[in-house]
């Protein structure tokens, strides 16, 4: 049996930093894609430069943060410790093993100071996108768009209920504008859409949305919508409160995202982006919505006079007459037009002599009358139903669970995307920035190995697609991700 000298403790060394990292590190696979030095003029407006203490360099700052979200490490505290003891950090960092590392209020202080305002992360993030774009990684025709929630650093109650005006946006307060003008036309008053909803408000986090969804439990969040290409490239994410609906925040989110990516031609989505007004909006953009379809359960009832159960009519039994603007019913009986009501819904009733005889009443309708409604932009559900039945559309839905979903379990398992520690939405937008541009770095740093695997059996046919992914980063030239020659 052997036993260790533990003498060694206290013995010094003359050691290469370098020679301790594996090859396989990924701060080594990071360093080798990208150089950090574009850091550096994006905030040098924001240092002054001939008074001062001198600072702590930003390029090392930004090094931190990306240490704590490719590492998935849950606080910048305990970030700086395991810098402390970490070989691989330090290296990464430019640190000799004996450096002081910075305070971990450090950064905290200059994001106050200086990057809150300044849109870094923001450049960051799309500085690096550009890049694989422009190295062909990123195939920008199709988007796989989704939000996640992450659980706000707040009590849930600790809360307090306050009354606010719904906060329409501009998509939809065009739509009400629309519909206002065909009501005057039709001789009808305008809708005044202003209105009120009780909401309950963090008394440490306002800007953060009590969000409940299904069997999932009730608690203060933001949501993050995201966008990713096909091969689970993040292009795109934003930052909203829990509590706010999925296709309302989608909008502004798709429409900027077509003005950053005109090639964009399909968005699929689930479930959560069925509004009709998030769908006119892609249409006219040149964007096709491919959304997943629930068929309707028709509810079962017994018919009075045999005691056998039958199916109520469903919404496919009334027949729409665009000659007369009229549904025709089963029995054969004129559902007509009565204008728009003030949900923006174009109104068809029948009249209560045509229903009080009819025979098939039980499986129409409990009232006096047959209403049926149809949205004002209802002409998006035909043409979107077309794309989701279409061989495009078949082919794409099912790729979400391998792209839009893959990035979100990626990040919660990895990245500390599931639940955040700051507060307000200004941070926890940048930091869900900084968390989706390490998940692109950490996943171009892998491909650039599998590459470098195959570099040593397929020779020279890999060596130009070596050079075209991307150059390595000089001191003297324009900032671009690459990898080392």
């Amino acid at each position: 049996m052997t036993k260790q000298d533990d003498k060694r403790r206290n013995e010094m060394q003359v050691i290469d930093m370098g020679s301790l990292i594996p090859k396989d590190h990924l701060v080594r696979l990071v360093d080798a894609v990208i150089d950090f030095e574009f850091v550096r003029p994006m905030v040098k407006d924001l240092y002054c430069e001939d008074n001062g203490r001198p600072s702590i360099d930003p390029v090392v700052l930004i090094k931190i943060v990306f240490i704590q979200f490719l590492f998935g490490i849950r606080s910048m505290r305990q970030t700086i410790k395991e810098i402390e003891v970490n070989i691989a950090y330090r290296w990464f960092l430019g640190l000799g093993v004996t450096d002081p590392v910075p305070h971990f209020s450090t950064f905290g202080k200059n994001y106050v100071r200086r990057f809150a305002e300044s849109n870094v992360f923001e450049k960051i993030f799309k500085l690096i996108l550009v890049q694989l774009i422009i190295q062909g990684f990123v195939k920008e025709e199709t988007v796989f768009v989704d939000s996640t929630h992450i659980k706000a650093y707040a009590n849930k109650r600790n809360v307090h209920n306050e009354y606010l005006n719904v906060d329409y946006n501009k998509y939809v307060t065009a739509l009400h504008d629309e519909i206002n003008k065909e009501r005057i036309a039709e001789n009808h008053e305008p809708i005044d859409f202003t209105a009120t909803k009780q909401v309950a408000v963090s008394d440490v986090d306002p800007d953060s949305g009590m969000f409940h969804k299904g069997e999932k439990e009730r608690q203060l969040a933001y949501a993050v919508q995201t966008a990713v290409d096909e091969h689970g490239w993040v292009v795109g994410c934003e930052t909203t409160p829990g509590s706010e609906n999925d296709s309302n925040a989608a909008m502004p989110f798709l429409d900027e995202l077509k003005e950053a990516h005109p090639k964009v031609t399909a968005a699929v989505m689930d479930a959560g982006y069925t509004s009709p007004v998030l769908h006119d909006l892609l249409l006219k953009k040149g964007i096709a919505p491919v959304v997943p379809y629930a068929k309707p359960k028709g509810k079962k009832l017994v018919n009075p006079e045999t005691g056998e159960t039958e199916t109520r009519y469903s919404r496919e039994s009334f027949h729409y007459q665009e000659d007369g603007n009229y549904f025709i019913c089963p029995w054969l009986k004129k559902l007509m037009y009565k204008g728009i009501d003030s949900q923006g819904y174009r109104l068809y009733k029948t009249s209560k002599k045509d229903c009080m005889n009819c025979p098939h009443k039980y499986k129409c309708t409990n009232g006096d009358t047959k209403s049926i409604s149809l949205h004002f932009l209802e002409y998006t559900k035909k043409i979107v139903r077309e794309i989701r039945l279409s061989d495009r559309g078949r082919e794409l839905y099912p790729m979400r669970k391998f792209t839009v979903e893959r990035a979100f379990a990626l990040g919660k398992v990895s990245n500390c995307l599931g639940i955040t520690f700051v507060r307000g939405l200004p941070k926890n937008r940048d930091r869900n920035l900084i968390v989706f541009a390490a998940a692109n770095i950490k996943k171009l740093a892998l491909l650039v190995v599998h590459i470098k695997g195959e570099f040593t059996r397929i020779g020279t046919v890999i060596t130009s697609l070596f050079h075209k992914i991307i150059l390595r980063i000089r001191k003297k030239r324009n900032p671009v991700i690459g990898i080392a020659s």
